[in-house]
């Protein structure tokens, strides 16, 4: 599961960033709401990444502690 959400997290990250810029070279309108997709996409992937990380870093605490 941690594995499944890792790939998840990176890949949506990857993509957000992808999305972002190619908003940034957009015109009128798709400029603001494709940059603002991809900003979200982004954030997200980086989030779930983020809990993954510490959550993996959480449970090899509390077994280093239990030893």
């Amino acid at each position: 599961m941690e594995r499944k959400l890792t790939v998840i997290g990176c890949v949506l990250w990857i993509i957000g960033l992808i999305v972002a810029i190619v908003g940034l070279n957009l015109a009128g309108d798709a400029k603001t709401w494709v940059s603002v997709i991809g900003n979200i996409v982004f954030l997200v992937g980086l989030g779930i990444t983020g809990a993954v990380w510490f959550r993996k870093k959480k449970t090899e605490k509390e077994t280093e502690e239990k030893r």
